[in-house]
């Protein structure tokens, strides 16, 4: 009975055991099957991470190259004259003599796709309209790092022009760039070369090729050249660097060779104000060279110098509202030829880390040859003006500016009018500048 009983228990120690192997050799091929499976799955899900995450990163490194600036500038202004700039001329019954306004509101895109090829583009919004500022491409040369190609609509090549609004001491530019340089831009190419960084030589040189044409007449004819002529321009600037002195000056050059094509035959004046017919495709020299000195010296807390001298030729046509001309500048607007003359000086002088203080004197004399009585035209008339500014930094994007221009004309009875005394034209003006 104890063999029988002894054999039950081997035997049945022996099923127990086989069985145990076949349930865990069942478990282990279940568990490798299973886990091939989920590896194999989270490879998927890996690999559809991976794909996302490029997507993402190529997302956000074109992201990367754009880039958003601009700024706002609001004013408040108050004028001892009546004023008659808007939408409407004000009258002598209901004179204009402050205002809110807004100066300046522009938003600049800057995208660099590679490293060496820019795009920018600037529009500047008004409350009626939105125009085109700067519009262009940007090559830079990647093999001698010495060259760069621009492409469309940019500033011109003078100094006061191309120091950006933003960052000017005074309220606005002088006369004579108003009025040389309607707008400030105009449509071309420009080639700049900067021999600092390759070179150790500092010396920058720009030639830009224009149509001429732009900030005159209408916007529509600004789109393209109105003459088939291309003015062009040179500048040259060398920068002497003193660092244990605190000492920094740049001086330079700049010429403006162009011309006025007559678009619509008539009586002009040339530079001694004598009349002479003019035919449709006549050409007269728009034609000036400009120096420019500019001095920074670390004196507490640091101050500046500038200046240019611009002397010429500068030449026009007339255009109305009834017979508009496409090539008009709005500030040059008669049919003439000028001998012209203008400089300004300007010292700025930082008071602490917050506090600026601007003083600017600027000379225009449009032309050399006639003075006083025996000016006819106001726009002969010669003009002196101080402008006069102070700015509080906030911080380092707002900035709040208080400044006064008090332009002094020339008195010419001839003229008569407002101009047989210094008219009264003085303004002054709180600004708050807010950038991004």
């Amino acid at each position: 009975m104890k063999k029988i009983a002894v054999a039950f228990l081997i035997v049945g120690a022996s099923w127990m055991a086989n069985a145990q192997d076949v349930k865990n050799d069942s478990i282990k091929t279940v568990s490798i099957d299973s886990l091939k499976e989920t590896v194999d799955a989270h490879s998927m899900k890996f690999a559809g991470l991976e794909e996302r995450l490029a997507t993402s990163d190529a997302t956000l490194d074109k992201v990367a190259k754009v880039k958003f600036s601009g700024y706002l500038q609001a004013q408040y202004e108050m004028y001892n004259y009546q004023d008659n700039i808007g939408p409407g001329p004000s009258t002598k019954e209901v004179p204009v003599t402050n205002s809110f306004f807004i100066r300046r509101a522009r938003v600049k895109l800057t995208y660099e796709p590679v490293t060496g090829a820019v795009f920018v583009i600037q529009p500047d919004y008004a409350f009626d309209k939105v125009t085109l500022r700067d519009a262009y491409v940007q090559l830079n040369d990647k093999w001698l790092e010495t060259f760069k190609l621009f492409l469309g609509q940019f500033n011109r090549t003078s100094y006061e022009v191309e120091f950006s609004s933003r960052s000017r001491e005074l309220l606005e530019r002088s006369r004579m760039s108003g009025i040389l340089y309607p707008q400030e831009r105009d449509l071309g190419a420009k080639i700049e070369a900067d021999f600092q960084t390759k070179y150790a030589i500092p010396f920058k040189f720009q030639m830009a090729v224009f149509n001429g044409n732009y900030g005159e007449g209408s916007l529509t004819n600004n789109l393209r050249d109105v003459d088939s002529k291309k003015d062009v321009m040179l500048r040259g600037v060398y920068s002497l660097s003193f660092p244990s002195k605190g000492l920094g000056i740049d001086f330079g050059a700049h010429t403006y060779l162009g011309n006025t094509t007559v678009l619509q035959a008539g009586t002009f004046s040339d530079q001694n104000n004598q009349n002479f017919t003019a035919k449709i495709g006549d050409s007269f020299q728009k034609r000036w060279f400009a120096g420019e000195l500019r001095v920074f010296y670390d004196f507490l807390g640091g101050m500046s110098f500038k200046s240019e001298f611009i002397k010429g030729t500068i030449s026009g046509e007339k255009g109305t509202t009834l017979s508009p001309i496409a090539n008009s500048n709005p500030s040059f607007n008669f049919n003439g030829i000028r001998d012209f003359t203008g400089y300004y000086a300007t010292i700025v002088k930082n008071i602490g880390k917050n506090n600026q203080l601007a003083v600017r004197y600027d000379n225009w004399d449009p032309n050399n040859h006639l003075s006083g009585n025996a000016v006819t035209i106001k726009e002969d008339l010669k003009y002196k003006t101080w402008a006069f500014s102070w700015q509080y930094f906030y911080d380092e994007n707002v900035k709040i500016v208080a400044g006064y221009t008090l332009p002094i004309n020339e008195k010419s009875t001839t003229v008569g009018g407002d101009y047989t005394r210094d008219k009264l034209d003085n303004t002054f003006t709180i600004r708050i500048q807010a950038g991004f």
